[in-house]
Order: structure tokens, then sequence, then C-alpha cells
């Protein structure tokens, strides 16, 4: 299969597991929802519908940056991201292990540290490939019928 294919078959089903854990919190979870207002994820279907735009924004921001620009600048960005991404998951981390959120069940808690881990991996997947990735000469023009020049 193909590598991309398989990348982004990974992705779909992380996002869809993620959607569907944070969908299905207990009572208690259920109860906060509603108290604080989270209507994002309210229900599957606009939790896969948050998901996925957390996802496909990030993807096309990651995409975007690996095409056009430089490898220094998108090293910087995407090591900049994931910095971003390990404090995300560690301020998830600390909130759901305090009491109040210790009780609105284990598929809510694991849904809310999924979607940080997801978005560390795609980042981390893109730093890995242009680290990778040999140079690219810039403006580079093939011309098609003219003799290279020596």
């Amino acid at each position: 299969m193909n590598r991309k294919i398989s990348s982004m078959l990974l992705l779909l089903i992380l996002s869809v597991t993620d959607a569907y854990l944070l969908a299905h919190p207990n009572l208690i979870g259920k109860i906060g929802v509603l108290v604080y207002k989270h209507s994002y994820i309210k229900n599957f279907p606009r939790a896969l519908l948050t998901v996925l735009l957390v996802v496909g924004i990030s993807l096309l921001i990651s995409e975007l940056v690996y095409r056009f620009v430089g490898k220094k600048t998108a090293l910087l960005v995407y090591s900049a991201f994931i910095a971003v991404e390990v404090g995300w998951f560690m301020y998830v981390y600390i909130t759901f292990s305090s009491f109040t959120y210790s009780i609105t069940g284990k598929a809510f808690i694991y849904g809310a540290h999924l979607l940080p881990v997801i978005l560390l991996g795609l980042y981390g997947r893109y730093l890995v490939k242009r680290l990778l990735e040999p140079g690219r000469p810039k403006d580079t023009v093939a011309v098609i019928g003219k003799p290279e020049q020596h």
C-alpha cells in the first residue's frame, strides 16, 4: 500500500477513534459538557467534525510548510509546533489528573489525550521527513531541447 494512503488512513482511523471517545463521557462528564457549553463535542457527529477540522487544518499547514518553505525554516516551524503540542499534552494530562476531570470517564479522558498525540505524531513525521530530505535546489527550471552547457 502506498505510504501516503496508509498515513491518511491511519490519521482517519485515529481521528474517528478520538471523536468517538470524546463524544462518550460518563454521566458526570455529560453534565460537565452541558454546564461548560462544550457543544463542539456534544455528540459524535460534532466531535468528529471538530477533530477532523483540527487534524485537517494541521495537515494542510504541515503540507504547505513542507512544499513552500526552506528547509531551515520548516524545521524551525515543525519544532515550534511540536513544542506547542508537548505543552498542550502536559496541560491536558495535568487538567485531567485533577479530581474534577478524573471522574468524567476513562473514554473521555483518553479522547482528550489522544488529539494532542495525533498532532504530535503528525508534526513529528513531517519534521523527520524534512530532516532526512536532501537539500532541494531553489529556482531550478528544466529547459527542454537545450543541451546542458558545462
